[in-house]
C-alpha cells in the first residue's frame, strides 16, 4: 500500500498544476482527487442565480450569500423558502500529438435548498436561516487520439515505483528488461537488436471528472447595534467526485510482429503485443465542519461596507479507487489484472478573508464588490502515521509552491420594475501557484422574475474560461548506454529523468442555474 500511496501522491502533485517543464498543469490520476476537486474548482462562489452574479460581502443577494458574509442575512425583508436547480456543461478543444478533438460533459443538480425566517421583533433586525446551498462544482471531459512515436504509458508503468508496475507485469505490458530480470521494460521496447528501440503507437483516451459541493448550514443574522449587522453560520460541508479514465494503445499497422511473449505457459515465446487498454475509476466522499462569522455597515441608505472570516476546516476523505490493465495478443489470447482498494486521508484547507462594499438603490440601481484572501501555502495534508515521509514531501511542496491569492468579483442590477430584474457581473480567480498560470475569468448575467405576489423565479448563468496544460501520463527518460551487453545479465536500468507528456486544453464550463423563491408570510 506504501508504494501506491507513495506514487499516486506524486502523481497528485501534477494535479495541482506542478509542472516537470514548467507549465501549468492538471493530472488525470490523482488518488487525492478530492482535494483537488475541492480546493481548485469553483470553490467559494455560492451557487444561486442571485449570489453567482452580485457579490454577498456587503449586500444581501441571494440565499447563498451567507457563505460569502452571514451578516448579509440580516438585509432580507421578508422570510422565505427557496429550491433551485443547477444545469453544467463542459466543453473542450484538446491538442495532443498534433490532433484537436472537442470533448464535452453535462451534469444537472440541486444548487439550492432552505429557508429564511425574519423574526417580527421591535426594533433592529434579526434573521434565521438554513438548508443546503452548493459551493463549487467540477466537470471535465478530455478526448485524446494520435500517433505517438516517442512514448507509451506503458513506460510510465516501468518507472520504479509506479503504482501500476505489478499489474502491468501480470498482464505483459512490461517484462524484465534483462535475462535476470533485476529491471523493466515496456513491452513495446523489447525485443529489437538495440535497447530500448521503439517504433511508435496508436494511443486514444476518455477521462471524465464530475462532481460537486455544498454546506448544510445554519446561519443568524442581527442587527447588533444601529447599522451594524453581525452573523455567524455554522454547517457541514459535504461533496463526492468521480473519476473516469480509458486509455488505450493499440499496434493498428501491426509493428510489432515478433515473437516476445509466452502467452500459453509453456517457456516459449509465441506471440507479440496488439493492444494495451488502462481503464480506472475513482469515486469518493467528503465531509468537513465549517463556520464563519461577519459584519456588514450600513454607512448610509446607499453604502455599505463588509468584511467575514471563513474558519480553516478540516476535511476527511474516504475514496475508493480501481485500475485495471487489459492487454491483448497477436494471436487472439490476452490477460487482464487489477488494483483496486480504498483510502482516507485529511485536508486542512486555510482560511479566507472577504471585504467588500455595495452601492444600494441608487436610482433603482445596486453594485456589490468583493475581493477575498487565502493563503494556500497554508493548506496541509495528513496522510496517517505509517506514510509520514509521503505526508511531509507533500506538505513541504504545498508551502514551497503555493501562495497567497487575492480573488475579485463584482455585479450590478437593475430594478427595471417592481416586477424585473436585470443583472451582470464579473469574476477574475488568480493562480494559486507561484510560477504557473491557473487564472481564471468568469462572466455572469441573470434576471428575476415575480410570477405571482408571493413567488419569484431567479435565473442566473456564468462562462469561464481558461488554457491549460494537462499531464497525460509521464514518462521516464534513460541512458541505455550505460547498461552492459544484454546477454552478460548485468546492470540495473533507472531513469535519468522523468517527464510528462501533454496535451493543451482550452476549457469553457457554462452553467446556467434557476431558484423559486417563496414568501411565507
Amino acid at each position: 500500500m506504501r508504494r501506491i500511496i507513495v506514487c499516486l501522491t506524486g502523481v497528485l502533485l501534477l494535479t495541482f498544476g506542478f509542472s516537470l517543464s514548467g507549465h501549468a498543469q492538471e493530472a488525470n490520476n490523482p488518488l487525492l482527487y478530492s482535494y483537488q476537486a475541492v480546493q481548485f474548482s469553483d470553490r467559494g462562489i455560492a451557487q444561486d442565480p442571485v449570489t453567482l452574479v452580485m457579490p454577498g460581502t456587503a449586500l444581501g443577494t441571494g440565499f447563498g450569500s451567507y457563505q460569502d458574509n452571514p451578516a448579509s442575512a440580516a438585509f432580507f425583508d421578508e422570510s422565505f423558502g427557496t429550491f433551485g436547480l443547477a444545469f453544467r456543461s463542459a466543453s473542450e478543444e484538446n491538442t495532443f500529438l498534433g490532433n484537436t478533438l472537442n470533448s464535452s460533459d453535462n451534469q444537472t443538480s440541486i444548487s439550492n435548498a432552505g429557508f429564511v425566517y425574519n423574526f417580527p421583533v421591535t426594533r433592529g433586525r434579526l434573521l434565521i436561516g438554513a438548508g443546503y446551498s452548493q459551493h463549487s462544482f467540477y466537470n471535465r471531459a478530455l478526448e485524446l487520439s494520435g500517433t505517438n512515436n516517442a512514448t507509451t504509458i506503458t513506460d510510465q508503468f516501468k518507472i520504479p515505483g509506479s503504482t501500476y508496475s505489478d499489474i502491468a507485469f501480470n498482464t505483459y505490458a512490461i517484462d524484465f528488461g534483462d535475462e535476470i530480470g533485476d529491471w523493466d521494460e515496456s513491452i513495446f521496447r523489447i525485443g529489437f537488436d538495440r535497447l530500448g528501440d521503439y517504433l511508435g503507437i496508436d494511443q486514444e483516451a476518455e477521462i471524465l471528472q464530475r462532481g460537486f459541493a455544498g454546506e448544510y448550514s445554519a446561519f443568524l443574522a442581527t442587527e447588533f447595534q444601529r447599522n451594524l449587522m453581525v452573523g455567524l453560520s455554522l454547517g457541514i460541508q459535504a461533496g463526492r467526485h468521480t473519476y473516469d479514465r480509458v486509455f488505450l494503445e493499440v499496434d493498428r499497422d501491426n509493428l510489432y510482429d515478433g515473437t516476445v511473449i509466452d502467452s500459453n505457459d509453456d517457456e516459449e515465446p509465441d506471440t507479440d503485443m496488439d493492444s494495451v487498454l488502462l481503464s480506472e475509476e475513482i469515486r469518493n466522499n467528503y465531509l468537513s465542519f465549517q463556520a464563519r462569522a461577519g459584519m456588514i455597515y450600513r454607512v448610509n441608505s446607499h453604502l455599505n461596507v463588509g468584511a467575514s472570516y471563513t474558519f480553516p476546516t478540516r476535511l476527511t476523505v474516504d475514496e475508493i479507487y480501481d485500475s485495471r490493465i487489459s492487454t491483448t495478443f497477436d494471436n487472439g489470447e490476452g490477460f487482464e489484472d487489477d488494483l483496486a482498494g480504498e483510502y482516507s486521508y485529511e485536508v486542512q484547507s486555510p482560511a479566507r478573508v472577504n471585504i467588500g462594499f455595495a452601492f444600494v438603490d441608487i436610482g433603482g440601481i445596486s453594485a456589490s464588490f468583493s475581493a477575498g484572501y487565502t493563503d494556500f501555502s497554508k493548506t496541509r495534508v495528513e496522510f496517517g502515521e505509517d506514510e509520514f515521509e509521503a505526508e511531509r514531501d507533500e506538505n513541504q511542496f504545498i508551502s514551497d509552491q503555493y501562495k497567497e491569492v487575492w480573488d475579485v468579483r463584482g455585479g450590478i442590477s437593475m430594478d427595471l420594475t417592481d416586477q424585473f430584474t436585470l443583472r451582470a457581473g464579473y469574476g477574475y480567480q488568480p493562480s494559486r501557484f507561484k510560477n504557473m498560470d491557473l487564472s481564471k475569468s468568469r462572466f455572469s448575467a441573470g434576471a428575476g422574475f415575480a410570477l405571482t405576489e408571493n413567488t419569484r423565479l431567479e435565473v442566473g448563468a456564468q462562462y469561464s474560461l481558461w488554457k491549460e496544460e494537462s499531464v497525460v501520463y509521464n514518462y521516464g527518460v534513460y541512458d541505455y548506454s550505460a547498461l552492459p551487453d544484454l546477454e552478460e545479465g548485468e546492470g540495473h536500468l533507472l531513469p535519468v529523468s522523468i517527464h510528462p507528456e501533454v496535451a493543451d486544453r482550452d476549457v469553457g464550463r457554462l452553467q446556467i442555474l434557476a431558484t423559486l423563491r417563496i414568501r411565507l408570510y
